[in-house]
């Protein structure tokens, strides 16, 4: 799962809807359910977690291994191929640019003074895969927060003109206004885009004493070379910037910066803090070069099909996907370096060959055609998914449908789910099904789909205006011995993206059986059962995605 959903995991038991729902499935279908074996599953889950395929890091021998395993069970399984010249693959090519770091020059100058940032101690940098020779200088300007947000009618650019310039921009916002979109990094860098900067640094303006901890994480994460698509008409996902220059900050470097021009950099902060806007050319330049070498990386999305029975409606493909790649050979802790990614997301993959066998056994095929994807490169920014959504070449049909499968279940038997999505379209009449067969209460909130809808593989098809629907597990464990949250917030601090989310932690059978089946019912019902797929009118992704587009 990608790395920025860890941050929004521990207030999944905040839910202000419950709902329980009593509609039946029908006899096939519940026929069907019944005959997906647990030890079916797991034979795939056991593969795909070892220790054999070395974490599934995207373009490695792994990784292949792992989609050619795939592949064999979709031919197994009957199911057609779907990808590049009637083959299961959809190969990608990304380039992987990596920083020499000897070569860096990170200097700030004001007229004969000049100030050096020192890479990895107190400045870091997205690495731009454009050119072997990076070479930038730009002229500085304070932006406070950076935040456009009209509603709130605060507009931090007014005034300043940052076309062609760096933009320093602190995380966060005024204390008297509460907004998620404070937080938001992707949208900062988003409003420096809009309004033409060429760069942008960022820096938390708040948790002195954290400012390590903070620079190490992201630090950590930016030194992780960043894949981009070699295809540079694809547009539009995580990993798209377009700012020629991407630089975090420790705020002790910031504060240097303003001591530079001889302002009072406390005084600006205290300023941004209680609202006003202070936007500031600083009449300085950023100066920043570097050497990097450009790796090309070969992947691939693993795709197959189970065409519709109806004569109309198999010309709407409803795509069930799971994300194959993990974090490859990592950090050694406590002897173990294989990131395995059993939970994540060995599971899901897993559950879509169980879910592709039980759809291609069914004795009359759902009326929809249904897409099943196993997509590449979702740890680097959900790339594999948006490279299938931007460029899936389905002709004479269109997609109306994605059900999302990451880490299927929690590692405990529960007696609710989350589904993220659920109130943006009629697809919730697909979990109101699925969920009222194995007597599991529902939970949905406005603010739980602010924080997951736009963070996994699903969004790559909301993006283009594809109603979606990814299942969380809840927290509230059948067994009254367990607290659900404490032992979620224990799985995250201790295996999430470690070593230690292998086979040799504790899980739960039945919570996997369940996940599996309610998937199935799920996907059963959006393929056979529904007539039209349509988003609710007070959606705001509809608002986002959809009109907005159309506009």
């Amino acid at each position: 799962m990608l790395s920025l959903k860890k941050i929004f995991i521990s207030c999944i038991l905040v839910l202000p809807y419950l709902a329980v729902f009593s509609q039946k499935a029908d006899d096939t279908a519940i026929s069907a359910m019944n005959r997906i074996e647990y030890r079916y599953f797991f034979k795939h889950l056991k593969y795909l977690a070892s220790d054999e395929l070395k974490g599934r890091d995207v373009g490695s021998e792994g990784f292949n291994m792992a989609a050619n395993y795939v592949t064999e069970e979709f031919k197994k399984n009957g199911m057609l191929p779907f990808g590049d010249s009637e083959t299961y693959f959809q190969k990608i090519l990304f380039l992987k640019p990596s920083i020499v770091t000897s070569s860096i020059k990170f200097q700030v100058e004001n007229n004969s003074k000049s100030l050096n940032g020192n890479y990895g101690k107190n400045v870091s940098l997205l690495v731009s895969a454009k050119s072997n020779n990076f070479n930038q200088k730009q002229s500085l300007v304070f932006v406070g927060y950076g935040n456009i947000l009209p509603d709130d009618k605060i507009n931090d650019y007014e005034g300043a003109d940052v076309r062609g310039k760096t933009v320093i921009v602190a995380v966060g916002g005024p204390k008297s206004i509460k907004n998620r979109a404070f937080d938001d990094v992707l949208l900062k860098i988003q409003n420096a885009e809009k309004r033409g900067a060429s760069g942008i640094i960022l820096f938390y303006p708040k948790g002195r004493l954290f400012q390590n901890l903070i620079f190490r994480y992201v630090h950590g994460y930016l030194t992780k070379s960043t894949l981009y698509y070699a295809d540079t008409s694809i547009h539009g996902s995580m990993s798209d910037v377009d700012l020629k220059l991407c630089v975090f900050a420790k705020i002790s470097f910031i504060k240097d910066v303003f001591d530079l021009k001889g302002l009072r950099f406390s005084k600006e902060l205290r300023n941004i803090e209680s609202g006003r806007n202070m936007s500031k050319e600083l009449g300085m330049t950023i100066n920043c070069s570097y050497v990097a070498n450009i790796e090309h990386v070969y992947s691939k999305n693993v795709i197959s099909i189970i065409p519709g029975s109806d004569s109309t409606l198999k010309n709407e493909y409803v795509v069930i996907g799971a994300h194959l790649d993990h974090l490859g050979i990592g950090k050694k802790i406590k002897g173990d370096s294989i990131y395995n990614g059993m939970l994540d997301n060995a599971s899901g993959v897993a559950a879509t060959i169980a879910i592709g066998k039980a759809f291609s056994q069914l004795p009359v095929k759902p009326r929809r055609s249904t897409v099943f994807i196993c997509y590449t490169a979702e740890e680097e920014g959900l790339l594999g998914s948006h490279y299938y959504a931007s460029r899936n070449e389905i002709k004479n049909g269109k997609i109306v449908a994605n059900l999302n499968l990451d880490m299927i279940a929690n590692l405990f038997e529960t007696k609710g789910i989350i589904p993220i999505g659920y109130l943006h379209s009629n697809l919730s009449d697909a979990v109101d099904y699925s969920a009222s067969n194995l007597n599991l209460t529902i939970a949905a909130s406005k603010s739980l789909d602010e924080d997951y809808l736009e963070r996994g593989d699903q969004f790559s098809f909301i993006k283009k205006g594809i109603p979606s629907i990814f299942i969380i597990p809840g927290n509230t464990a059948v067994d009254p011995k367990i607290n659900g949250l404490k032992r979620t917030n224990k799985w995250l601090m201790k295996y999430y993206h470690s070593p230690f989310d292998d086979l040799n932690q504790s899980y739960s059978d039945k919570a996997f059986l369940t996940a599996i089946k309610l998937n199935f019912l799920t996907l059963y019902y959006i393929t056979n059962n529904m007539r039209e797929i349509k988003w609710n009118s007070r959606s705001w992704l509809l608002d986002r995605y959809v009109l907005k587009e159309k506009k």
